[in-house]
């Protein structure tokens, strides 16, 4: 498909982009874009989450050179007799992530436009884009893009969105504290004093290629045993082969440099892990393990967070993404709250509309039912949270 000079070539298998792999990397960094849309993960997504879903990766290319990657899925939906067909950016569901377009600005039209012919080829009644990353930019010139170029469909913002916490690295570990409040950094300078006259040294330790798989589970075992004593199943718990789809992420991210796994102890004792990643110049924050309580006075939740900040300082890292949700103790810390938001790309025809208001209504009631009040309320109440997320709201939950 050529569209003004921008060749979109799709691909349905990601065996087919395996040499693309390089310059693909590459341009999602150069883009700015979240590691979410790095080929491995895309890839190794598609390899847990991808069954009975259609993969129509959309790369598109000026004189050569790539200025854009739409990697999609079209899957379809189907309620009782009536079949929904949607479209979603790979990795958007069955994990927590945001993404920035990968789009260079200046091709945000064309691609669009190219985009939007490729896809009229195709049958499809929702698009559902995003979650996009608070600190993407370009949402409303995204959205002025489509009302033009999908002259046939309707554009319509998401109501419902979640918060997303990020931090600025001020260049060095001074100008970091500088930025907190007083209370704030005499609580963080207290603990490094209690910290210095202990009589054992806090070790820190990152994984490498002979222990990682120690490591990780390791770091698994502990997460989910803090949630746990809380009648609640933690991270691995709660999503679909989290931990296989997380265990492979990570031994493939450290091949490539990007995986960061820190250990936290003093003497024999763990106290706990942290586990990001790096991709340019930005940290992803997923999750942490720790023992419970603090010991001596010191908050090793806190002295574990900074000790990620001061490693993005010699990493030159500019911004640490803290992924969705509202903390107030990561507002302490110096976290600022940025909107996620999504679109709804819906055809112009009375199929297609009823159908959409259906996924709405069924999205709705399964969410407040199953996941609002049965998973998050009476289950954790009997301790009866044992199995993860049904995949049917898993699926659906971009719609609610």
């Amino acid at each position: 498909m050529q569209t003004e000079g921008i060749g979109a070539q799709v691909y349905n298998d990601f065996e087919q982009l395996r040499a693309v792999q390089p310059e693909w990397d590459e341009f999602v960094e150069s883009a700015g874009c979240e590691i979410f849309l790095s080929y491995d993960w895309c890839r190794i997504w598609w390899q847990y989450y991808g069954d009975g879903r259609e993969l129509s990766v959309y790369v598109f290319r000026d004189d050569g050179r790539i200025v854009g990657i739409m990697p999609l899925f079209f899957e379809n939906m189907r309620f009782g007799p009536i079949v929904v067909r949607t479209v979603k950016i790979v990795g958007t569901d069955f994990i927590l992530s945001q993404f920035s377009l990968a789009v260079k600005q200046e091709y945000i039209e064309p691609v669009l436009q190219a985009l939007s012919a490729s896809m009229s080829q195709k049958k499809w009644d929702i698009f559902y884009l995003g979650p996009v990353a608070g600190a993407y930019k370009d949402c409303d010139r995204v959205i002025d893009a489509i009302t033009r170029h999908f002259p046939d469909a309707n554009c319509k913002e998401a109501g419902r969105q979640f918060e997303q916490t990020y931090f600025d690295v001020n260049g060095d570990w001074d100008g970091y504290l500088s930025g907190l409040s007083k209370k704030e950094r005499q609580k963080i300078r207290k603990n490094y004093k209690a910290i210095a006259e202990s009589p054992m040294p806090l070790e820190i330790s990152l994984a490498q290629k002979d222990d990682v798989a120690d490591y990780f589970n390791e770091f698994v075992a502990m997460h989910g045993s803090r949630w746990n004593k809380s009648g609640k199943s933690g991270h691995f718990g709660d999503w679909p082969d989290a931990e296989k789809f997380h265990k492979q992420l990570a031994e493939t991210n450290l091949g490539l440099g990007r995986l960061r796994l820190l250990k936290f102890r003093i003497g024999d004792k763990c106290l706990g892990y942290k586990y990001y990643y790096k991709f340019g110049d930005r940290y992803y924050l997923f999750l942490d393990a720790r023992q419970a309580g603090d010991d001596d006075g010191i908050s090793w939740g806190r002295i574990m967070f900074c000790e990620v900040i001061k490693r993005a300082v010699d990493e030159k890292v500019r911004l640490l993404d803290s992924m969705r949700g509202r903390y107030e103790h990561k507002l302490h810390l110096g976290g600022k709250l940025f909107t996620m938001r999504a679109l709804y790309i819906v055809p112009k025809n009375a199929s297609s509309a009823v159908k959409m208001l259906l996924m709405r209504v069924f999205a709705y009631v399964i969410n407040i039912c199953y996941y609002k009040i049965w998973y998050c309320r009476i289950a954790p109440a009997c301790s009866a949270v044992s199995r993860p997320l049904w995949k049917v709201w898993i699926r659906t939950n971009a719609f609610s």
